[in-house]
């Protein structure tokens, strides 16, 4: 198992970038997702800087401050920052709609899921670094603070996203629903995407007109959850030096959960669905995905994470051979389409994996977060660290070799080995 790190570590190092940067003028070190993507995306970066927070810390200390570097006055953090321009990624469609040329083409418009403060928390875990904590805390309370005071256009505690690629699941299934197809076709999604991508990019990424026009306005699960999540961490690490900040984001987290609890849940179905903003309705997106299996990482009632338990360990949703398959098995969108880059209609992601192992671990259901960490170490030791696996033999097919967010997979290693 601790060759299982040695080879984390190496994969990681390999895919390291640093440099200087003539646009931004400034020098940058991060780790790349993997060979083919070249530039710096929020939250692989945020989730390298978890495991290098174990494996070499001043590496997760120069990744994290390279990230934070690119905060707007507003407190926006991009989800792809383009350090290096190269010819070809001038032929890349989407990033071209993707960046508001107004403003800048060094990085997108769009957000990720907010994971950065729990990685501020794993650096401080790992390092004790309280002055680390102090210089950068600040600066990642007010990018939470920027999802609050922006991306809540209704003003109900829950963030909204505006495209499916700052849910990080670009093209899972429940994203479907709100462009109206029915027929859960992948490919459709695909051109409706790149539709909004254009009208966006025509609208200079103006968010009061985004939200005006709803053409893709999601209360997403996982997004939402991540976003509680990092509010507590944030709660946890003001705990060492300011209480009533503690207090502050502690309340504000609670808040957030109990928003996610009371609109996202539906007692019909027994698990949490997104909503997506058709004008002044909110419409449930009615696909069960791994999204809806977030808030098992959340405290929530009892009766719920019992029903989600439930729905994770169904050999005809969740649980297949490979767990957990992105969409449930018995929905007529599930994929698993491993053998294209239709990604998220099904597959097994280690990313999901950690975050749901987590939670069940937290709640007390050891033995279950166990089986998932043993069946994910297991396709690590058969195919490696790649993005995806199929969730019935595991083969990854098109998925990239040698991904760094996959990493994430040595955290099974302490879990299996405590009691």
């Amino acid at each position: 198992m601790e060759n299982l790190k040695e080879k984390a570590f190496s994969l990681l190092k390999r895919n390291i970038k640093k440099g200087h940067s003539k646009n931004f003028k400034r020098d940058y070190f991060y780790l790349s997702p993997d060979s083919v993507h070249f530039h710096q995306w929020f939250w692989d970066s945020c989730f390298h800087i978890i495991v290098m927070s174990k494996l070499d810390s001043g590496t997760a200390k120069k990744e994290f401050e390279t990230l934070i570097s690119v905060q707007q006055e507003d407190g926006f953090i991009p989800h792809i920052i383009f350090w290096k321009w190269r010819l070809r990624d001038r032929f890349q469609k989407w990033w071209q709609k993707e960046v508001n040329s107004l403003k800048t083409n060094l990085f997108t418009a769009e957000i990720q899921p907010p994971v950065i403060g729990l990685s501020l928390l794993e650096i401080y875990k790992n390092t004790n670094d309280l002055e680390f904590v102090k210089r950068n805390i600040e600066k990642v309370e007010k990018y939470y603070l920027y999802l609050k005071e922006k991306r809540d256009p209704d003003k109900d505690g829950l963030i909204s996203i505006i495209t499916p690629m700052e849910s990080g699941m670009d093209l899972c299934s429940h994203y479907d629903i709100p462009f109206g197809n029915t027929k859960h076709d992948p490919l459709e999604t695909k051109k409706h995407i790149t539709k909004i991508l254009t009208k966006y990019k025509n609208w200079n990424w103006d968010l009061e007109k985004i939200f005006e026009s709803s053409l893709f306005d999601i209360e997403d699960v996982s997004f939402n959850t991540i976003y509680c999540l990092g509010l507590h961490a944030l709660a946890e690490l003001y705990g060492e030096f300011n209480e009533n900040k503690q207090k502050e984001l502690r309340k504000w987290a609670n808040n957030v959960k109990e928003c996610i609890i009371d609109k996202l849940w539906f007692d019909d179905q027994q698990i949490y669905f997104s909503l997506y903003h058709n004008g002044t309705a909110e419409i449930p997106m009615e696909v069960k995905t791994i999204s809806s299996l977030f808030p098992l990482t959340l405290s929530i009632p009892n009766f719920q994470l019992n029903y989600l338990i439930g729905h994770l360990q169904n050999e005809r949703e969740f649980w297949s051979p490979y767990p957990i398959s992105s969409v449930s098995m018995d929905e007529s969108s599930f994929g698993p389409l491993t053998d294209t880059r239709l990604i998220w209609r099904g597959t097994s992601w280690i990313n999901t994996n950690w975050f749901i192992a987590n939670g069940l671990e937290k709640h007390g259901y050891t033995l279950l977060a166990k089986k998932i960490a043993r069946k994910t170490i297991e396709l690590i030791l058969k195919f490696g660290f790649c993005e995806y696996y199929d969730p019935f033999d595991g083969h990854p097919g098109r998925a990239m070799r040698n991904f760094g967010w996959s990493t994430l997979a040595i955290d099974f290693i302490d879990l299996l080995n405590r009691n």
